[in-house]
């Protein structure tokens, strides 16, 4: 199957608008995670649901606004101000309708605890009942809505994967910004690597739940802080055969970041008693210092921009040089000049990401 890869977005955040634009659109889009579905939707000819019972509620992802391309692209033409010709280029009909027609797409509400949270929920339609693996896809970003993941950003490698015969599922993450004013329920928190992290462990048993599943083939891929999600994840499970992490922080400690904006935006706001215990919650969300807890017999690529203004490449150099030596199979692919997205070479990792699946799951 060929898609146009270089013409879809990434990570959370929509790359092809302006600052200005972005706000806009993704608030408009958001509203597709916030509304409230009475009853859930069965797709014709979809073997695979009911699904586990912590799934509250879930809807079929081409509904409302996305049930069709014409009504998709002109809602967010009307209501954003995107240029049609804009809109056409990064989102291309065809792709729309290879992804509607051969896979299945949920946005589904889970309970973890005493909390509810949304995610994705993506697989193949043809599968032959044969059992396939599946991908924990950990997103960057923080509880802002604009870094939340919306139906735009799931044509950049979440649907593209499920073509190629994988279950991918992902969580917002509590605490997340995608519930409607009206809301009061228990959304719960985003600790940014804290208790949200059980968050996207509960989304092992859903998986175990699927009729299509093999439960001894599941990976996780992270990019940027859904790296660090992935890494101290495996340290609460033995469940995940191989990794994939891009752009992913391994030493906050170091880091720029802690010294930047971020630290009082997100750090401070999210980690709780953050001030008082900086070095320690800094640690705790630093694979660099506790390395020894990651499985041995997990497998990990790493996917680098040289010129990543975010993470130093030279922190993860020295984390895969650290677990090399602790006899953990990593590779750690650099992009000369990359940025932190990797936007620019995104078809390259995209494939490499392929290539790595196909030997280590």
């Amino acid at each position: 199957m060929v898609f146009h890869l270089s013409r879809i977005t990434f990570n959370g955040q929509n790359l092809f608008y302006e600052n200005k634009m972005r706000k806009t659109i993704l608030l408009f889009i958001t509203l597709f995670n916030i509304t409230p579905h009475a009853f859930a939707i069965y797709s014709e000819g979809d073997i695979n649901l009911p699904l586990q019972s912590s799934v509250v509620n879930y809807s079929d992802c081409f509904s409302g606004f996305y049930s069709s391309y014409e009504s998709w692209k002109n809602s967010t033409v009307i209501n954003s101000g995107v240029k049609e010709q804009y809109f056409i280029h990064r989102f291309s009909e065809d792709d729309y309708h290879l992804f509607k027609e051969n896979t299945f797409c949920y946005s589904i509400t889970y309970k973890v605890n005493k909390h509810l949270v949304k995610g994705f929920l993506l697989y193949p339609k043809e599968n032959n009942y044969k059992k396939i693996p599946s991908i924990i896809y950990n997103r960057g970003g923080n509880d802002s809505k604009y870094h939340t993941l919306t139906f735009d950003n799931l044509f950049s490698y979440l649907f593209p994967l499920a073509l190629e015969g994988h279950i991918v599922i992902a969580s917002q993450y509590g605490g997340a910004k995608v519930w409607p004013k009206s809301f009061k329920g228990n959304g719960g928190v985003d600790e940014f690597g804290g208790a949200e992290v059980n968050d996207v462990l509960a989304l092992i048993p859903i998986i175990d739940a699927l009729p299509i599943a093999d439960p001894n083939r599941i990976a996780m891929f992270g990019w940027s802080r859904g790296g660090m999600m992935s890494l101290i994840a495996v340290t609460k499970t033995d469940r995940i055969k191989t990794l994939i992490l891009g752009a992913s922080p391994v030493d906050y400690i170091t880091s720029t970041l802690t010294s930047s904006p971020f630290e009082n935006e997100v750090l401070s706001r999210l980690i709780p008693n953050y001030k008082a215990n900086k070095a320690q919650a800094l640690k705790q969300r630093s694979a660099i210092y506790w390395a020894d807890k990651i499985p041995k017999d997990i497998a990990i690529l790493m996917l680098h921009g040289t010129n990543d203004k975010r993470v130093d490449v030279n922190s993860v150099i020295n984390f895969v040089d650290l677990i090399k030596r602790l006899g953990i199979n990593v590779k750690l692919k650099k992009y000369e000049n990359g940025s932190h997205s990797l936007i620019e070479s995104r078809g390259n990792v995209y494939n490499s990401i392929l290539d790595w699946l196909k030997n280590n799951l």
